[in-house]
């Protein structure tokens, strides 16, 4: 059972501030952190394009991955809808929507391009 000492320590507005500061300070290192992988690993990919092997399994990928498995595999522009279709065809079994929101989030990251309204395709083929 909680007493009123608890709930006066959650409600403080002072430390609830102080909490969402330190939330929001560590939500900001781990966004550079994940933009510093992101160009590490594009820095790779650009020096050696070889070194990916063709032969992927896609089921094994984070969504993340996979989209940018599917754009580059398909070479062209595809909507959401159709990136998931590729990944349906290569055995994922992603929701729609999740794919349709993770496209978005890749794009807003700039891991993958947004051509016009709802029309992506992966960075290299600019």
């Amino acid at each position: 059972m909680r007493s009123s000492l608890d709930t006066e320590v959650f409600t403080s507005g002072p430390l609830i501030m102080t909490v969402l500061d330190e939330l929001q300070t560590i939500r900001i290192d781990i966004t550079a952190a994940l933009t510093r992988i992101d160009d590490l690993l594009a820095s790779m990919r650009q020096e050696h394009p070889g070194a990916s092997s063709p032969s992927v399994d896609v089921t094994a990928l984070p969504r993340t991955r996979a989209i940018e498995w599917a754009l580059a595999q398909q070479g062209g522009l595809l909507r959401p809808v159709e990136i998931w279709a590729v990944l349906r065809a290569a055995g994922r079994d992603d929701p729609k929507m999740e794919v349709q929101v993770t496209t978005y989030d890749l794009w807003q990251r700039g891991r993958i391009e947004k051509v016009e309204r709802g029309l992506y395709r992966a960075p290299s083929q600019a």
